[in-house]
């Protein structure tokens, strides 16, 4: 599964974690379906 797949709402979360002044890193573990360029389009909104 992608990270754009399923039931979590990252743009909530990802909003919350700037709310929170968080500053860390968020790291991210799946397996893409194309190659890794292309398993990375979803984070371009967030980036």
């Amino acid at each position: 599964h992608e990270p754009d797949e399923g039931e979590l709402n990252y743009p909530w979360l990802f909003d919350k974690l700037d709310a929170l002044g968080y500053q860390g890193w968020i790291g991210c573990e799946y397996r893409p379906r194309g190659d890794t360029a292309a398993g990375l389009g979803w984070l371009k909104p967030y980036r």
